[in-house]
Formats: structure tokens, C-alpha cells, sequence
């Protein structure tokens, strides 16, 4: 893949190395590690590209991502969860609640057998024990499990220069199969784009059912009385009334938003289905862009409590509520022995502010 999804924002190489012998002054990648509170031990991934975007890639939190920030402002949302080692959380404690007690930063990737709500289903399908029942907890068996750190570097030799880290996630239990998610992240020299390519791959010799939601969160100051959220090209399934309607200021009532949109499968002219959050106010922008043929719905959760204040933007395999009604519906993934399924999602940012690369 390698910076041929990028726009050309790459700075001018040799100008730049007259003055960094080593570019790791101007944009680096580099491993840390976690060592107080609750986050103990959890390992991180720092990278700067140079044009202003930072990310935070938590290695040992389902390779997934954590601070996003451009320009010195942070878009992600936080909370006072932290980045909680996994080996201090149980997804099925509080009635299958504890994906709550992880849950911070930009991406939670929920999934890979189970989406939404804590429920019970019957195994029939899979092939394992006829009848035999599997409890799955609030978005899945595979959320916040701790990675395997493949690689990570910067090419800095490519027609276009980019930082990446390669991570994999096994989702397993013995009798009831296994799956394997492969991760892949790049970031351009000198841009504010992010480029993530998911494969996960069924390794067992059973049948799994399947199921993705990428619970991406942004607050504040991108989220903000008069944000707007633009998803075009989708049709309102269910949910709360007028869901994107301008954002409000911070409710003294904790009240959380939820609607589930339907791609329009006869948008021929689209690659991607695209959701975009932009303040008017300071100019902050963030675009997210999806395949819809493998991620055909979008949940949109707006959270408007004091404290507990942003936006999850949400695209996903499946629209309904449940997994019975998933069945009926046929949004109910399955893949067998050795199949495998990819998702590929691109975020960029915008700000009013210089870049770096701009000033270079």
C-alpha cells in the first residue's frame, strides 16, 4: 500500500536534511512504555508526522488508536478510564458491561464475533456443540485484547515517506475457534492523514460467525456547541430523531444519543462512504472514509453530558439491534476455515492553523 492512498504531502526531502542529518527532529515513530496507574505495563506507539498530526497507536490495547491530536490540539475523546492494561479487565463483569471500563481514546475496535449489546446465541452454526450457547459480551469477544507488535518504521526511501506499525490480535478459545486480526497503519511524511488496512482471518477449523464496528470518538474542541456532522448518501434506520442536526453545548443530564444509518447501495459513484465532523467555529475538520461494501452501516452515538461529551462515529457490518434479528436480516457474517475478510478505513484532518510541512 505504501503512501499510494495519500494526497502528495510530502515536504521537501533534501531542504529538510540540510538542516535534520537524522529526520527522527522533524518526524519519528517510536516505542514506549506505559508505567503508572492502570495503564502499567501497556506499551504505546508515539508517532509525529511532521505536518502537525500526532497519533497514538496502543500496542497492548487492541492495536488500537489513542491520542490524535493536530497542531498540539487533541481531537480524540478521553476519560478517566485511561489506557487500562487489558490484564485488568474482564469484557463480562457488570453484565457484560466491561468494554465500559477500557473504553478512551480515538478507536475501540469492536468485534470480531459480536457487535452492541450483551446478548446470548446459540453456537448451531458454527458447527462446535449442536445447541450449545456462547455468551458475548457488550461489542465482543476481540475488544481490547493486548496485540502482537509484528513491525514498525519509517520509510523514509519511498517516492513518498511515510511512518507505519504492522500489529496482529487473536480472538481464541479452544473448541470454539479462533480469529485473527492483522493491522496495518500508515501515516505520510508531512501529512494529517491516517491509512488502516484490517484483515482478519478465521485460523480455526470451525465456522465463526463475524461482525466489525470501528467505534472512532472524537470531543472536544473538534466537538462543540455548532459542530456539524455530514454523512451523505445514507438512509436513517432507526435511532433517536434528527440525528445530525448541530451539536449542543455540554447537558447538565448525561444523555447518549444512538442512530444506525443504511449506505445507499445504488451509489454507484462512490468508493467509500465518507462521514465528516467540522467546527465552523476554529476550523477543525475530520473526515472519516469507509468501504461501504464491507462496512454497508454506520452507527452515530452522540454523547451531550457534562464530562461525558463527543461524538462516536461508527461504521459497521450489520443495522440491527440484535443478533436473532441480524440472522433474519442476513447481516449476520460467518467465515469459514481459512476465509478471511478486509476493511480499509483513511481519516484526515484539516485546521485553520500553519502545518508544519506548510512552513517547512
Amino acid at each position: 500500500m505504501s503512501g499510494d492512498r495519500f494526497s502528495d504531502s510530502t515536504p521537501d526531502l533534501t531542504r529538510l536534511r540540510t538542516y535534520h542529518a537524522d529526520l527522527a527532529a522533524y518526524a519519528d515513530i517510536r516505542l514506549v512504555t506505559l508505567s503508572d496507574g492502570a495503564e502499567r505495563g501497556v506499551r504505546v506507539l508515539e508517532l509525529r508526522s511532521g505536518g502537525g498530526l500526532e497519533l497514538e497507536v496502543v500496542v497492548d490495547r487492541g492495536f488500537d488508536l489513542g491520542r490524535l491530536a493536530i497542531n498540539g490540539v487533541t481531537v480524540s475523546w478521553h476519560c478517566a478510564n485511561g489506557y487500562r492494561a487489558p490484564w485488568l479487565l474482564n469484557p463480562s463483569s457488570d453484565n457484560g458491561q466491561g468494554f465500559l471500563r477500557a473504553n478512551n481514546g480515538f478507536l475501540s475496535t469492536c468485534g470480531f464475533d459480536h457487535i452492541r449489546q450483551p446478548e446470548t446465541d446459540l453456537l448451531a452454526d458454527q458447527g462446535v456443540y449442536p445447541n450449545e450457547e456462547m455468551d458475548y459480551p457488550l461489542h465482543g469477544h476481540g475488544a481490547h485484547l493486548p496485540a502482537r507488535l509484528i513491525s514498525y518504521g519509517f520509510e523514509e526511501d519511498a517516492e513518498h515517506p511515510y511512518l507505519w506499525c504492522e500489529g496482529e490480535i487473536v480472538q481464541t478459545m479452544q473448541f470454539h475457534g479462533t480469529l485473527k486480526l492483522r493491522r496495518r497503519i500508515e501515516v505520510p511524511l508531512g501529512g494529517t492523514e491516517i491509512s488502516m488496512h484490517d484483515r482478519v482471518v478465521n485460523r480455526g477449523p470451525t465456522t465463526m460467525s463475524h461482525m466489525m464496528l470501528y467505534h472512532f470518538n472524537i470531543g472536544h474542541p473538534l466537538v462543540a456547541k455548532g459542530s456539524q456532522i455530514d454523512l451523505p448518501n445514507a438512509q436513517h434506520v432507526w435511532g433517536q430523531p434528527d440525528p445530525l442536526v448541530a451539536f449542543p453545548e455540554p447537558q447538565l443530564d448525561q444523555k447518549n444519543g444512538l442512530s444506525v444509518f443504511a449506505m445507499d447501495k445504488d451509489d454507484r459513484d462512490r468508493e467509500a462512504g465518507i462521514c465528516t465532523v467540522s467546527n465552523p467555529e476554529n476550523g477543525l475538520e475530520l473526515a472519516l472514509r469507509f468501504q461501504q461494501e464491507t462496512l454497508p452501516f454506520f452507527q452515530l452515538l452522540r454523547m451531550t453530558g457534562q464530562g461525558t461529551y463527543g461524538i462516536g462515529l461508527e461504521p459497521c457490518t450489520a443495522g440491527k439491534r440484535s443478533r436473532s434479528a441480524a440472522h433474519v436480516a442476513n447481516e449476520m457474517g460467518f467465515l469459514k476455515p481459512g476465509e478471511h475478510r478486509d476493511y480499509q478505513l483513511d481519516i484526515s484532518l484539516k485546521s485553520k492553523a500553519l502545518t508544519r510541512s506548510e512552513s517547512a
